[in-house]
């Protein structure tokens, strides 16, 4: 692993093509008779020793200070970008920023070679190609000089960051399921504002329907043209609770956590976009929700979810897999017990009584090609595979659920 650190930072493209040919002909040389090959291997070996101290001098005088690391957090298959203020105390030739040992799924593309004065200041921008959820340690921000040649290069460390990649939720572009049935009429309230809404004024949002008549702002409809209604802050606690199950039985079902976490995403949105949502879970654990900022401390809570082992659950025998089984079949049990209306999202329904609705993700092949079919008033299936299908052709797929 050293040794692959070692090509990734410290050789540039032309030191990769040099290292390369250098080991072609090595094993070229095996060829009886062609001896030229071991001569051209001792020429590039003696090329690169003579790169060292060149190196070793152009680490000793670059002099500089780091500032601080600022990371953007994105969805799944955006391009992340690290930024990082760099303070020369000696000239600097050429330095670039680039992030090194970081998870296989996460590609980086270092920035463009920038020429910094004594004591002046440059802004370096990296960016990163994200390809799944999650919360991924950056083990090396770190600055880049190459040598004077451009074969070799020295790269800095300034710091180690993190970077959140938040899964990107199905947009969820209607929810009657959530008000059907007996177990619905606990859910509606929480859809009226006036009946959940504290005393303080906080803005203006675009009028949805449902909303009470007396909450309309006249002076925005007279302006814009299109009704408005009056914002006001919602009581802490008050909402429906949702809880999020990632909990799988089988090798199939755990192959369906991520398209689970995406459909949860969704739906705690529609719920936030609405003030509906008063506490989320995770498990038993309760993750903690700041109201004013937008749902990312919710989508935060998502990305640090492990990923899924398949391994787990395919070499788990005996005892193993009796916990296993076991874990799959435990009620949902908080700390404290909740006083909302609960909307489970899992792989499986389970006969819960604290628990009002579900939606569950059957990860097995329905009967029928139907999205979405519903077993009962209290438990909504969707299905897995069509769902897949239709997040791989567009990443803005919306359900209606």
């Amino acid at each position: 692993m050293h040794l692959y650190y070692l090509w990734q930072e410290a050789f540039t493209p032309v030191g990769h093509a040099a290292a390369s040919l250098m080991m072609f002909s090595m094993f070229a040389g095996v060829v009886p008779g062609f001896w030229a090959a071991w001569v051209f291997c001792g020429l590039d070996f003696m090329y690169f020793l003579a790169l060292v101290p060149s190196l070793f001098m152009t680490a000793r005088k670059s002099k500089f200070k780091a500032g601080d690391i600022a990371v953007r957090n994105v969805y799944e298959g955006e391009v992340a970008t690290v930024r990082l203020h760099v303070y020369a105390v000696d000239k600097l030739n050429a330095v670039s920023l680039g992030c090194f040992r970081m998870d296989s799924s996460l590609k980086c593309d270092e920035s463009e070679l920038v020429l910094v004065a004594a004591g002046g200041s440059a802004e370096l921008t990296c960016k990163i190609q994200t390809k799944k959820r999650g919360a991924f340690e950056i083990p090396k921000v770190a600055f880049i000089l190459p040598e004077i040649c451009g074969a070799l290069r020295y790269a800095a460390k300034a710091g180690k960051a993190e970077l959140l990649v938040f899964p990107r939720p199905l947009r969820v572009s209607a929810f009657p399921f959530l008000t059907s049935g007996a177990s619905g009429f606990v859910f509606a309230p929480l859809l009226m504002p006036s009946l959940t809404r504290g005393m303080n004024f906080v803005g203006v949002r675009e009028y949805r329907e449902g909303d009470a008549l007396r909450d309309l702002h006249h002076k925005a409809f007279a302006r814009y043209g299109k009704p408005f209604t009056k914002e006001f802050e919602t009581e802490r606690g008050a909402g429906a609770i949702l809880v999020l199950d990632v909990t799988a039985r089988n090798l199939r079902e755990k192959s369906s956590v991520e398209m689970l976490i995406r459909l949860a995403a969704g739906i705690g949105l529609w719920l936030l976009e609405r003030n509906a949502l008063g506490r989320f879970f995770i498990g038993d654990n309760e993750i903690s929700l700041v109201q004013a900022d937008g749902g990312e401390s919710f989508l935060e809570a998502l990305a640090r979810i492990p990923a899924a082992s398949l391994l787990e659950l395919r070499f788990s025998k005996g005892p193993r897999a009796s916990r296993n089984a076991a874990s799959a079949s435990k009620l949902w049990s908080p700390a404290a017990r909740p006083l909302g209306p609960v909307l489970r999202v899992g792989l499986f329904a389970t006969e819960d009584p604290l628990v009002h609705k579900q939606v569950v993700l059957e990860s097995r092949a329905m009967d029928t090609d139907e999205l979405k079919s519903t077993v009962s008033d209290d438990v909504l299936a969707i299905n897995a595979k069509l769902l897949e299908r239709s997040f791989e052709m567009s990443h803005e797929t919306e359900v209606s659920l």
